[in-house]
């Protein structure tokens, strides 16, 4: 009998992006790596009630109720229709399900069935608390935000984080040193092309993909840098991908806003071009879907530091898939076409082996069948 994998998250498509599009991705991989012995339920239990959901599984919709009670009685039945051989799959950004970023509602919920001798959980930390200045409520709930998160670490009997730097922290909180704290950075969202064109075949363009503050920052902080790419790197235009409203765009003949495009229109654009420029905190590139997006599509990016500093980019390593922008402004060129070619082949290797979704599926499915294999859930005992 297929296993029930119980997959519960704070957002599903139609919403675009973030921890919407890994979860659904993330299923039908885990299906398939499972050779079909899994089978999945969803639980949308965001903290804002769901307009539309377009999943090709069932779904039991709870979003916007954030009660402990509907959670655990709609987990214990759905984990009972799998007559006894059910896991939870637990998608974790604290501020999907609370918009204080605390959902001790989901925590008390949890308790009641994934607890001492209960259905087996697994969990992927997308995020653990926030942190901020004195004056920002950040700053105030972070607190609340890590005591549900250590909750959620010390009941999982899998947990799975993108960043490297959260490993410890999550050890700490984790209920037995036998229990498995892996690093699985996110993968692509908008495709995952088989093939790509020869990098000599691809146009002397550079791309500034998302949306957002972030993609605000390469324009307002950062203009004398792609100005640069064209004036002393021999690039001839600049694309834009993403909501118009979110980026201060140039207004110069080299630059063109795509706007928002479709997944696949995103992929043929990203297989097309040379450059991706990406604001982002290095340390947490691991969580990046942008990254992920120009590593599936070969493309080396460069890297403008929010953070200032020196520290880790797992997975991504300086000079063989990315280029810091005070890298670019201090050296001479680094981005001719041959390194660029070179650093195109290493980034697609990079996510073939380690970021692709059915990699991270088979990290998953992994944590998944030992978690269950010792359960006594899964051996037939009720939850409490």
């Amino acid at each position: 009998m297929p296993l029930r994998l119980i997959h519960i998250t704070a957002e599903l498509p139609p919403v675009v992006g973030g921890v919407a599009d890994y979860t659904a991705i993330l299923t039908l991989r885990l299906v398939e790596v499972s050779e079909e012995k899994i089978d999945p339920v969803l639980i949308h239990s965001g903290n804002q009630p769901a307009e539309a959901i377009d999943v090709p599984f069932p779904v039991e919709d709870l979003s916007g109720e954030c009660s402990a009670t509907a959670l655990a009685q709609a987990t214990e039945r759905l984990a009972a229709e799998g007559d006894g051989r059910a896991v939870v799959l637990l998608e974790y950004s604290g501020y999907g399900y609370a918009s204080r970023g605390a959902p001790l509602w989901l925590a008390r919920g949890l308790r009641r069935v994934c607890g001492e001798d209960g259905v087996p959980l697994v969990t992927m930390f997308h995020e653990l608390y926030a942190t901020g200045p004195p004056w920002t409520s950040a700053f105030w709930m972070a607190p609340l935000q890590q005591h549900v998160a250590a909750q959620l670490a010390h009941m999982s009997a899998g947990i799975v984080t993108n960043q490297k730097s959260r490993v410890s922290w999550l050890q700490r909180h984790q209920a037995s040193e036998s229990i498995a704290v892996r690093m699985q950075p996110v993968f692509s969202n908008v495709g995952e092309p088989d093939r790509l064109p020869p990098f000599e075949k691809r146009a002397r363009h550079a791309v500034v993909f998302g949306g957002g503050g972030r993609k605000s920052t390469v324009y307002d902080e950062h203009r004398n840098l792609l100005r640069r790419l064209i004036d002393q790197e021999g690039f001839s235009r600049i694309l834009d991908i993403g909501p118009a409203e979110d980026g201060v765009l140039l207004e110069e003949s080299w630059s063109r806003s795509l706007g928002v495009l479709s997944a696949d229109e995103i992929s043929d654009r990203l297989a097309s071009v040379s450059l991706g420029v990406l604001s982002y905190p290095g340390s947490r590139l691991g969580k990046s879907g942008v990254a992920a997006a120009f590593a599936s599509h070969g493309v080396p990016f460069l890297l403008l530091n929010e953070e200032k500093s020196s520290r880790t980019t797992e997975p991504y390593v300086e000079g063989e898939h990315f280029w810091r922008g005070e890298t670019i402004r201090k050296a001479e060129s680094r981005l001719h076409k041959e390194r660029l070619a070179r650093m195109s082949r290493t980034i697609r290797a990079l996510y073939e082996n380690c970021l692709h979704s059915a990699h991270a599926a088979s990290c998953f499915h992994d944590l998944i069948q030992s978690a269950t294999a010792t359960a006594p859930f899964a051996k037939g005992t009720s939850a409490h």
